[in-house]
């Protein structure tokens, strides 16, 4: 017999025989439990016989039951005649008598080790993908995502939601990970008094701390993953109440804190359309405050293909940069992450892209493959986008954070090539337009439809109102004496102005206006100070009077 044959036959002995230690180990169990149903089942009979009631009876079986538990504990040796005078200090502990140490981390700056971490977000986004890697990566020593060093041990992992055959196993495989190092803790063994059987019962983290404890020191684990947080709390716990949830939080963090253990925690998003991701997690924001660390995945605003893992809250350092990825399959067409580049897009303005509409969704990719920045109508023509609107939605992109402006009327993507190492944030947009003392219109009339609203797009210059695509409206003009010239307009002029939130000026039944004065019926009152903001039109205007515009100083 060669040296390959007998090296295959005792790995099949091996195997054997761990399968039958896994048989007799599953038999001795189930004897057990059934001498407990036994013991269990006479003591209800007994109190029946003797006039109890059910809900006395439920108590005792209950009381009973956790009896049989201690039974299976090692008897402490009596030391009765050497046991210590009890220390009758006051509790509590000094802080001059604590050794400082420094934060361990298990995935620097996102996961910290000996403490509770969150992960937020909505369905589809690959939280529990991303679980499974930093299972793969634990399990194996290997780096962690972002090529900082890992740290080996096992995992605790529970996800009732997901089946082990055919979705955790094969993910964490695909990962790259060792299931031996992984132990799946979805059930523990419990009592039900009504038909006074010992069975399986979900793990609840109400109830089933202690039995969470005894397997990281089983396992010797590092990370305890939870997934999600609505499947292992508990029937009994509201989610939304704050107080019943720092009743499991608490608990949770001392043993991770005793432990030394991470525990990762992911959350789905609630429905809410608060501004601050911080507070979108579902539940009671007594969950996040428990948690040192806060993540949250979301898409990527210029790839439909692309996700981003950032950081909402971080109590133990500085905030990490976030982390692009994708989820792709391997050979057997199971999913698993791949992660990109890091960024550095501001959380808020991220997260305002989880329901980016086909517009917005447009203009980021075009601003993105660019070479250089745009003006708006270059944007407009290149997404076929209607270019009043694409005139409204740039400003509102650069003052929510979401795009980059390099200079007045140009717009390009964050972290540009093309943009100045020195540009943190602009968001210079174009003021509103001040036109004041209107006081003498010469010589002709102005006809205007009693119905159209006039927004005005006026690029000012010294002799006459010329209307350019490309010119914007100084911030503060003053218009006083109107002499004779000729103010050139076409009926659907269409000046840009780079301006926040457009609005309407309304002015008609403007007629027959003599050279020194201005009549104006008390309906329809033209203010001696008008704001014109971004966008307006001046509609079926006809013989408008000459002008020369000087600007008045301030």
């Amino acid at each position: 017999m060669s040296f390959k044959e007998l090296d295959k036959c005792l790995n099949e002995y091996l195997r054997s025989l761990k399968a039958l230690n896994k048989v007799e180990k599953r038999a001795r169990a189930l004897h057990a439990r059934k001498q407990r149903i036994e013991a269990l089942t006479q003591v209800a009979e007994q109190m029946r016989q003797r006039g109890a009631s059910e809900r006395s009876i439920h108590r005792v079986l209950e009381t009973f039951n956790d009896y049989l538990d201690l039974l299976k504990k090692p008897v402490k040796p009596d030391n009765s005649e050497s046991t210590p005078v009890p220390n009758v200090e006051a509790p509590g502990l000094l802080l001059s008598e604590v050794e400082t140490q420094p934060v361990a981390w298990l995935w620097e700056k996102r996961i910290p080790l000996g403490k509770i971490t969150v992960l937020d977000g909505d369905p589809g986004m690959g939280k529990s993908l991303i679980a499974a890697q930093l299972a793969a990566c634990v399990s194996t020593g290997r780096p962690m995502p972002d090529g900082t060093p890992g740290k080996q041990g096992g995992v605790i992992l529970i996800a009732p939601e997901d089946s082990a055959e055919d979705t955790l196993k094969p993910r964490l495989e695909a990962a790259g990970g060792d299931p031996s190092q992984v132990l799946l803790l979805n059930t523990v063994e419990g009592l039900d008094v009504k038909r006074i059987e010992i069975r399986d019962r979900p793990f609840s983290l109400s109830h089933d701390l202690d039995t969470l404890e005894k397997a990281i020191k089983r396992m010797q684990a590092v990370l305890v993953i939870l997934d999600p947080l609505t499947a292992v709390l508990g029937h009994r716990i509201d989610s939304s109440r704050d107080q019943d949830v720092r009743e499991v939080f608490t608990p949770l963090a001392q043993l991770a804190e005793r432990t030394g253990c991470a525990v990762l925690i992911i959350r789905h998003l609630s429905r809410s359309s608060a501004g601050n991701p911080l507070y979108r997690g579902a539940g009671s924001i007594g969950i996040i405050a428990a948690a040192r660390i806060g993540l949250i995945v979301t898409a990527d605003p210029s790839d439909e293909n692309k996700r981003l893992l950032a950081t909402t809250k971080n109590n133990l350092s500085k905030q990490a940069s976030n982390l692009t990825y994708q989820v792709v399959d391997n050979t057997l067409g199971v999913p698993y992450i791949q992660w990109l580049e890091e960024n550095h897009h501001p959380v808020k303005a991220l997260f305002n892209h989880t329901n980016l509409s086909y517009e917005r969704q447009a203009i980021l990719k075009v601003l993105k493959d660019s070479s250089s920045p745009l003006r708006p109508g270059e944007v407009a023509n290149r997404t076929e986008l209607n270019h009043t609107n694409v005139r409204k939605m740039l400003p509102r992109l650069l003052h929510a954070g979401e795009i980059a402006s390099p200079a007045r009327g140009l717009y390009t993507a964050l972290e540009h090539s093309s943009l100045p190492s020195n540009l943190h944030e602009n968001r210079d947009v174009p003021t509103e337009t001040i036109v004041t003392n209107v006081s003498t219109v010469s010589n002709d009339e102005i006809m205007h439809n009693e119905n159209n609203a006039v927004p005005m797009e006026t690029s000012v210059s010294s002799n006459e109102i010329m209307h350019n695509e490309n010119l914007a409206v100084p911030s503060m003009t003053s218009v006083s004496t109107v002499p004779s010239d000729e103010i050139m307009h076409n009926e659907t002029p269409a000046i840009s102005m780079e301006t926040n939130v457009p609005s309407m000026t309304s002015v008609s039944n403007v007629s027959n206006v003599p050279n020194d004065e201005i009549s104006q019926k008390e309906s329809n009152a033209v203010p001696t100070e008008t704001y014109i903001p971004s966008m307006t039109y001046v509609l079926n205007v006809s013989s408008v009077i000459p002008a020369q515009v000087q600007p008045v100083s301030s």
